[in-house]
């Protein structure tokens, strides 16, 4: 029998990602249905594998047919392994996204085992919509992100024509946050906007709850933790970059003039600048977060105060980094006392301390040297156990001491071991909840997001720095933070001193700029005020010759300054400067920037234009919607009466009242109707007050 098409081209793109398997640094075999990819995939996570079952997450209660929990048929799970394999290759993916795609091809099988098939060469864009159709049902968070992962696995399917009908797959999901959310001072939910916005922010009653804790701590463990927070706030870092800091990070340098002198204080002393060196999350490299002046006397006690509390983990991690297989000095064949291994492997409850140890290890296979009576057997009594099965007990626990690795050309390099990094502890040492001696010196490891996430309370089940002080938020509700929030708050405060983006990005080792406005949670107010603070006049002519200068210097950005440098070039300066005097006269702050509309020329011309007869605009019949056109009328008829009273004889007067007048009468025509019936367009022989970029009337001085 003749294989179809595409048949022939699933196959042989099987067989080809197959070699290709054959050559990674993957040690389960193609057939597993679980691959191991910490050497092909290596990431800091402790998920280091990729699952190839079905994919069932909530599909029973949005009522879909629900697959078995069991592997993927053999045809359609050699599919899903080549197309992961293929992808990764072509698109250069980390593990996060590879295990992203792997989940979507899970998801395309569920359609297939609704039609009791499974050969993918059966797949069909309704396949794509009922999966796009179950995500959109489920209230899926990451929406986007999810559909396009389809996406991209059709336009692949397509490609290599796997299937025996084309995808041709599209959709129309837009990102879930295309541009930072914009909050309007008259918009009727801004309170609870503004609230949801603060709430990446760490609020003041939880910063003067962690400066308490930070400032005492109870133990010598929860000082390791609050030394790593320290390290967060000074530096707005992520967690996984300050959670594998190495050990020797401080960096001085002495402050150079422009010149390459080395600058002095008044008393000759050079000044130095001090930064921590930090391996960054994305776009993997060594970096120097440099310090600003007032974090550098908590960056450099938590730096010093680590390196004293974590001594002892340091010794015995390097111990064991040069024997591998070892964890400590006891020879594997000698019998040592319950005593000894309690000084290793600690357990709380003194009295029941050996018993409970007896039972810790009894349940992983490692039983006392010496027989017991049946009768006598779980009692606290004088054991010995052997060095060696203790010690391969314990030895995957240390993980081979590779504290952060690389990928280099698929073979994996370690880059930090346990002792070369900073932030380290001993396995238990952050228990606060109980059980606060079972720690086990055996297992020096690095401080995790787990631990940071769980002493900020983010998870009720684990008892936080500030729940153990029982320090609460201003309502009473537990102080819940996460590592991530000091990043947003720094950020935050970038902004509002008025570092530009690109320092913003740079302070906090961030490529893309376009990521700032996540991390600015300013209200319109707060970016009103840094603009008039940062822009203060003390006459209209300070404030224009600041706008002249700032636009012959092309400080100020836009169609003014283009023109007046074009006319610059080629007209010469008599004609530029006879330009500026002319066109550029005002200067108003907004929080978006600089407005240069002249106002006493003519209104504004983006305010309230829809009531200038838009033919866009439309009624949606609410109640609310009525409160708020009346009260806007209120409003323009109280601002035409002002304008009437203190514009008289002021030029451009006219032009302003005969503006407001007529978005007066439109407002008043409406509210003559019945706005009650539903969705109405509002002008029906309007004109579209968006007018294409063809129709407009350009400068005669700009291309603009």
């Amino acid at each position: 029998m003749t294989l179809s098409r595409a048949r022939q081209s699933l196959k042989g793109f099987i067989k080809q990602e197959q070699v290709i398997f054959q050559s990674l640094s993957i040690p389960t075999p193609w057939e597993s249905t679980l691959w191991s990819v910490q050497h092909w995939l290596p990431q800091r996570l402790k998920q280091q594998t990729i699952t190839f079952e079905t994919h069932r997450q909530s599909l029973e209660k949005n009522g879909y047919s629900v697959p078995p929990k069991a592997a993927l048929p053999s045809d359609f799970q050699d599919f899903c392994k080549a197309l992961i394999v293929y992808l990764q290759r072509t698109r250069s993916l980390k593990f996060s996204m590879v295990a992203a795609y792997n989940i979507a091809v899970r998801r395309l099988y569920n359609p297939l085992f609704e039609r009791r098939v499974s050969d993918p060469t059966q797949l069909t864009r309704g396949d794509f919509d009922r999966v796009v159709e179950f995500l959109r049902g489920s209230g899926y968070k990451n929406l986007y992100d999810a559909i396009s992962h389809l996406q991209v696995i059709a336009d692949t399917i397509d490609k290599l024509q796997l299937t025996d009908t084309a995808i041709h797959f599209t959709h129309d999901a837009k990102p879930e946050k295309s541009r930072h959310e914009f909050i309007s001072l008259h918009d009727p939910d801004r309170a609870v906007k503004q609230r949801k916005s603060d709430e990446r922010l760490p609020s003041r009653e939880a910063m003067e709850a962690y400066a308490i804790c930070s400032n005492n701590p109870l133990s010598d463990g929860e000082e390791i933790l609050l030394r790593v927070i320290d390290l967060l706030i000074a530096t707005g870092q992520r967690g996984n970059e300050v959670s594998v800091i190495p050990y020797d990070c401080w960096v001085e340098r002495p402050i150079k003039g422009t010149t390459g002198e080395v600058v002095v204080d008044a008393h000759g002393k050079p000044l130095v600048e001090c930064g921590i060196r930090y391996f960054a999350e994305k776009q993997f490299q060594s970096r120097v977060h440099w310090l600003a002046e007032s974090d550098i006397p908590l960056a450099r006690r938590a730096v010093e105060r680590l390196k004293t509390l974590t001594n002892e983990q340091r010794e015995i991690a390097a111990w064991q980094e040069l024997h591998p297989g070892r964890i400590w000095s006891y020879p594997p064949q000698s019998v040592i006392s319950d005593a000894k291994v309690l000084d290793w492997l600690g357990f709380s409850e003194a009295r029941s301390a050996s018993r409970n140890l007896y039972l810790f290890l009894t349940r992983n296979g490692v039983h006392p040297f010496d027989d017991e009576p049946d009768e006598k057997q779980g009692r606290s009594l004088k054991r010995r156990y052997v060095a060696g099965e203790i010690e391969r007990l314990i030895v995957p626990r240390i993980r081979g001491h590779a504290a952060l690795t690389e990928n280099v050309g698929g073979q994996v390099r370690i880059v930090l071991r346990t002792s070369e990094t900073l932030a380290i502890a001993f396995d238990g040492q952050f228990r606060f909840g109980g059980r606060e001696a079972n720690v086990f010196r055996a297992v020096p490891r690095r401080v995790t997001l787990g631990d940071i996430n769980h002493a900020l309370g983010d998870d009720e089940k684990y008892t936080s720095i500030f729940s153990r002080r029982s320090l609460t938020e201003s309502d009473g509700t537990p102080i819940r933070l996460t590592s991530h929030q000091p990043r947003h708050w720094r950020n935050t405060i970038y902004h509002l001193t008025g570092m530009s983006d690109v320092q913003q990005a740079l302070a906090l080792g961030r490529k893309r700029l376009d990521q700032n406005v996540y991390y600015q949670h300013t209200s319109i107010e707060e970016n009103t005020a840094a603009h008039h603070e940062f822009l203060a006049f003390n006459s209209y002519h300070e404030r224009l010759d600041f706008l002249h200068t700032a636009i012959r210097d092309k400080r100020i950005h836009g169609a003014l300054t283009d023109s007046y440098h074009a006319l610059l070039s080629d007209k010469g300066t008599t004609t530029a400067e006879a330009f500026l005097t002319v066109h550029a006269t005002a200067l108003h702050v907004t929080p978006f920037g600089g407005c240069i509309h002249d106002f006493s020329q003519a209104p504004c011309p983006k305010h309230l234009q829809c009531w200038n007869g838009c033919s866009h605009l439309h009624l949606m019949g609410t109640p609310s919607e009525r409160v708020n056109l009346e009260e806007q009328a209120k409003n323009l008829t109280k601002a035409i009466s002002i304008m009437r009273d203190a514009g008289t004889g002021e030029a451009g007067s006219d032009v302003w009242l005969a503006d407001q007048e007529d978005k007066l009468n439109n407002l008043k025509s409406v509210l003559a109707r019945d706005t009650s019936g539903g969705v109405q367009r509002v002008f029906p022989n309007g004109r579209p007050i968006t007018v294409a970029d063809s129709d407009k009337r350009h400068s005669s001085v700009s291309d603009d």
